[in-house]
Formats: structure tokens, C-alpha cells, sequence
């Protein structure tokens, strides 16, 4: 007798006016064209509780794999990392980001997998080289790869990021194909800066001692170019102490060799404009839009009294700015005026009602600041055991001064003070010292120093000119340049979330391999927060960074599972809930959730 055929049969009676309900197992089969039924073994009256356990009984002769076991039984031997890791797999294999990675020594385990296997730790947990050993062992990695667990070491690793980075301009070259291909209107224009990385050693050639951003250290410099999605399309590592200005011609190089770019437009701080590179940049026929350094400003616009205003309200800029009829509005944070087309260039001044209120509260909050500092210093000069040196103590002064910028605003005047002390034989002596003394704050200074608080100058070669008006609009031109901060937060994920430092490696070729893996989890994590933000969710709508859809990710884990009480032992995907589903749904994947268990 086939059992799966068997089900659940029941029938009522009566007695003494209550309706009872007799159960039985029962068989349905087909006999001269009719529909039969076989009473196979009576049951009789049950409980609810015995007829849930015969149901269950029933469901379990219906599929092969299942058994019937208690909770005593069931034994959780291990927990292997799978579902954050996945959906980060998901996004390599859509992108084909394997293919890149050609033209290595053939070896037991592909190159491509290793640098897969690195990539996926920077999204998910961040380790050093030496350590994603034995986080590799704990998710199910092996498994997804097809790689033999055994065979992923640290001599493996170390030896293939040198080739990893032989790969690099591969991989830039496959990134910016797909995206051109996927998403050509994000490639019309790029995005370029450079940010530091510090080292915690001094093997690497590349390391230089110098100011960063971090301060005085040793460290490297990571060029990045990504386009207008935040993706990156380029990158390099170069010497410590890179000035940002001598780059664009690298760059320049870089892309006419690498990249088949055609009427761009590259986007860039002020820190890299200089004439001789507008020069070339035109010269090459590349469009740009940038920012002049602010003491540049006036220079240039001219034709525009600051002084006027100098005088304006925080409170009330917004109206005050708008009722002088010279700007035109943007948007609640910008204000422009076209300025003058010279030669290629074209100049847009831009005003900034938040930045004008910033830059004034910076000033009142310097002035504070040095009024507290007289008062400190003028304490420890009144407590002196030993006589000071007027030139030297006016210093202190001054160089404070300097530092929060306040040395056209406030005069300082030292007034040589005498006190009375004693000395280590306590002996009565005089000790000469001196206090400083605040002179009177001339508000025509402060408003002088503050005439360009808000203002910042943009230039852009896009000057081309027909019926009377600019073909590219002031407004599509400020937009690209206030968009810059798109590539800010690339090197704040990279150099935050991604962990780049410490860097662990040393080589030339390691550490640049090492960048090279950051920047693809880079890409990755962003691929992650754009889909985040294009597919909204009910359930979990504020989740909109990679970190908080890996966080939700992660309870999603293969747990190795042994049954004693019929001794078998499997894995099966455990831990989904409707969170998962939603954020695995918002990203697009959800194949990443149907795992199916294997028995052992």
C-alpha cells in the first residue's frame, strides 16, 4: 500500500443530541470509474491535540524528506554567514565583475574568487589579509564559490594581490563600459578628488611624511573618479604628499589611454584649479566646471561692490539678499549672477544664504574663542615663578590670532605687569610679566573681513552661446559642481565603513591591490543604496544605507543541523523574516532566499 495516498477521513453521529466526530485513516482509489474510499484504520473520537499529531503524521508520509522528531531532538552544530554575503555575491555576478580578472597563473583556486572572497569581507566585516581565513571558514562562501575551504590560505591571498592589481585597468575598463552601457546618462559627466590614507608602518615606498587631512603622517593618496551615481570608473593610489593641483594632467593621460570618454564634462574641487590646467583641459577639448579659490574672487568679479553686502542680517538674508534685484534664485542655498565669459572661461558668482549665516557664526564664535584664551593665558602669566620675555609672550597672542584668522579684526596690546613671588629658598623676589589686553573691536573690520562670507566663484568652460542665452543654463551648471559631494561620500564609506586603514600590506602592489578591493566593495555598497532608495519598502523604509540592509541581512544564516533521534544531519537556511523578505525584494534578489536544505 502506497502511505502518501493515505489522509484523514471523518464522519458524524449523534447521540443524546450532541453531533460527535469519529476519525479514521482512510485511502481514496477509483473502481469502475467511480471515486472510492477504503477505511484503512480507525481512529475514533480524538482530541484536538491527537489530531493535530496525526495530521503532522500524515504530512510526513506525504514527503520523503521529512521526519518526525521533538524539539529534544533537534541538535544546531554550527552557524555559517550567509544572506548579507549573498546579496553583496549577487551584485558581483550581475555585474560580471569575474571577468576582469584574467591573465594569472592558473591555480587551484581562481583569482577572480579570491579577490570575490576580499571584496565580500570588506562589504560584510572588514578584516585584515591575515585574518579573512577564518572568517571565509565561518559562511557559507565555500559553497556559493564552489571552493574548497582548505585551499583558501594566507599565502594564497598575499600571492594573488599583485595580480589582483595587474588587473586593475581591466577592471576600471569593464566597470565603465557596463555602466556606460546600463546607464549612459549617468557618464556624461565625472566627479574627481583625492583624499589621504595613513599607514601605521614605514616599509611601503609610496608611504610619504607630510600634512593630511589626518595631519602630519605618514600616508598614500587615493585618486578617485566616479560618475554622476557615485560609481566609480577610476582610481589610483599615488606618493604621499600629491598635490591635488599636479594631478589633472595624470588624469588627463589616464583617461585618453583607458577610457574612450567623449564630451564629458570632469568636476572638481578648487584645490586642483590652476590656470595651467584649464589651459590643458581646454586645449584637450574637455569640458569642466569647478570653483576659484576665494582669494581669487574679487579679482575676477570685479565689477561687484562686496562692501554692500557686508552689512546684512543672518536673520533675515534670504529677503535681504532677494530684494537687492542683482541675483537670480536657485534654490533655498543658492543665489547666481553671470558674471563675464574671458576667453574659454565663464564665471558664475553663487551666493549662499546658509553659508553667509555659517561664516558669520564662525567669526563671532573665533572672537569668543580668543577672548577666552586672553583670559586663560593672562592666568598662567599672572602665576609665573620666573620672569617672561615680552616678544615671546606677545607671540602666544598673536599666533592664536592667526590661527582663528581674527588678525585684521582685533588689535592685541601686552601690558608688562609686576609680581610679587618667592623662590625655592623662599626668598621675597619680583618677577617682570606681562598681560594681554583686548583693544577695542572696530565693527567697519569685522564687516570688512566678512564682505565675502557666502559668496564662492564657479567657472566652466560650457560657453557656448546662442539666441541670446548660455546652451548649458547657470542653474545645470552650479547644480554638477554642488553635486561634488557625491564623491565626498564615497571617501567617507571607504575610509569609514570599508575600514581602508590600517592597511596591513606593504608592497606597491599590495597596497594598491588593497585600494583596488575597497573601491569594489565601494561599488558594491553603492549599487546596494541606490536600489535602497529606487524601490521604497513598508516595513522597512528607513532603511536606506548598505549597513542597515546588511545589519536586517545577517539573522538570515545556513545552520548545520543534526536530528538524533533518526540520526541524520543537514543544512537549511534559517532566520527569514517578513524584514528580509521586504529589503531582499527592495534589492532585487530574491532567489538569494530560496536555498533549499541539504542533507548530509
Amino acid at each position: 500500500m502506497d502511505l502518501s495516498k493515505l489522509h484523514i477521513h471523518w464522519r458524524a453521529s449523534k447521540y443524546k443530541g450532541k453531533t460527535y466526530k469519529s476519525y479514521s485513516l482512510a485511502r481514496a482509489y477509483r473502481k469502475d470509474g467511480k471515486n472510492r474510499k477504503e477505511i484503512v484504520l480507525p481512529l475514533g473520537k480524538l482530541s484536538e491535540e491527537d489530531l493535530k499529531r496525526w495530521k503532522i503524521f500524515i504530512e510526513a508520509l506525504k514527503k520523503p524528506d521529512m521526519m518526525l522528531t521533538n524539539f529534544d531532538d533537534i541538535e544546531v552544530l554550527k552557524h555559517y554567514k550567509y544572506l548579507d554575503l549573498a546579496a553583496v555575491n549577487h551584485i558581483w555576478e550581475e555585474w560580471s565583475l569575474d571577468k576582469p580578472f584574467t591573465g594569472h597563473p592558473n591555480e587551484e583556486v581562481e583569482l577572480s574568487k579570491i579577490a570575490r572572497i576580499l571584496t565580500i569581507n570588506r562589504c560584510i566585516e572588514p578584516t585584515s589579509k591575515s585574518q579573512v581565513v577564518d572568517w571565509f571558514q565561518g559562511t557559507w562562501l565555500s559553497h556559493i564559490l564552489k571552493v574548497d575551504s582548505e585551499k583558501v590560505n594566507v599565502s594564497r591571498i598575499f600571492r594573488d594581490l599583485s595580480y589582483i592589481e595587474d588587473c586593475k585597468e581591466q577592471i576600471c575598463k569593464h566597470l565603465y563600459e557596463n555602466l556606460n552601457r546600463r546607464t549612459p546618462d549617468s557618464m556624461q559627466s565625472f566627479f574627481y578628488d583625492l583624499s589621504s590614507a595613513t599607514f601605521s608602518g614605514s616599509k611601503c615606498i609610496l608611504m610619504k611624511w607630510g600634512h593630511c587631512k589626518e595631519g602630519y603622517l605618514n600616508h598614500v593618496v587615493l585618486a578617485l573618479v566616479v560618475n554622476k551615481d557615485g560609481l566609480p570608473v577610476y582610481w589610483e593610489v599615488l606618493e604621499g604628499n600629491t598635490a591635488d593641483s599636479s594631478t589633472i594632467t595624470w588624469l588627463r593621460t589616464r583617461l585618453e589611454k583607458l577610457l574612450p570618454v567623449k564630451n564629458i564634462t570632469i568636476i572638481f574641487d578648487r584645490g586642483m584649479v590652476s590656470d595651467e590646467n584649464l589651459n590643458l583641459l581646454e586645449a584637450e577639448g574637455y569640458k569642466y566646471i569647478s570653483a576659484m579659490d576665494r582669494n581669487q574672487l574679487e579679482k575676477i568679479a570685479d565689477n561687484v561692490d562686496f562692501l554692500h553686502y557686508n552689512h546684512f542680517d543672518p536673520q533675515k538674508i534670504e529677503q535681504q539678499i532677494n530684494e537687492t534685484g542683482v541675483f537670480t534664485r536657485l534654490n533655498d542655498t543658492t543665489f547666481y549672477k553671470e558674471i563675464k565669459t574671458i576667453d574659454q572661461r565663464r564665471y558664475i558668482l553663487c551666493f549662499n544664504p546658509q553659508l553667509f549665516k555659517d561664516q558669520r557664526k564662525a567669526r563671532d564664535t573665533a572672537i569668543e574663542n580668543f577672548r577666552e584664551f586672553v583670559e586663560r593665558l593672562n592666568e598662567e602669566l599672572l602665576l609665573a615663578k620666573n620672569s617672561r620675555n615680552e616678544e615671546a609672550t606677545k607671540g602666544k597672542f598673536l599666533k592664536q590670532l592667526s590661527k582663528l584668522k581674527l588678525k585684521n579684526i582685533i588689535d592685541i596690546l601686552i601690558k608688562e605687569v609686576e609680581i610679587r613671588t618667592r623662590d625655592k629658598n623662599d626668598k621675597e623676589k619680583i618677577v617682570q610679566t606681562y598681560k594681554g589686553i583686548i583693544g577695542p573691536i572696530d565693527q567697519r573690520k569685522v564687516n570688512e573681513a566678512g564682505r565675502l562670507d557666502g559668496f564662492w566663484l564657479l567657472v566652466t568652460n560650457h560657453n557656448e552661446y546662442e539666441n541670446g542665452r548660455f546652451l548649458l543654463p547657470p542653474d545645470d551648471a552650479i547644480k554638477p559642481y554642488r553635486d561634488k559631494t557625491i564623491i565626498e561620500s564615497a571617501f567617507r564609506d571607504i575610509k569609514s565603513f570599508i575600514e581602508i586603514v590600517p592597511i596591513g600590506v606593504w608592497t606597491n602592489k599590495h597596497v594598491k591591490a588593497h585600494f583596488t578591493i575597497c573601491v569594489l566593495a565601494y561599488f558594491i555598497n553603492r549599487m546596494i543604496c541606490l536600489r535602497l532608495h529606487q524601490n521604497q519598502g513598508d516595513l522597512t523604509k528607513d532603511v536606506i544605507t548598505h549597513q542597515s540592509a546588511y545589519k536586517i541581512l545577517s539573522e538570515g544564516s545556513i545552520d548545520k543541523i543534526r536530528i538524533k533521534n533518526v540520526a541524520v544531519q543537514g543544512h537549511k537556511l534559517s532566520g527569514l523574516n517578513e524584514y528580509i523578505y521586504e529589503i531582499v525584494k527592495r534589492l532585487k534578489m530574491p532567489e538569494i532566499t530560496r536555498v533549499k536544505h541539504v542533507m548530509d
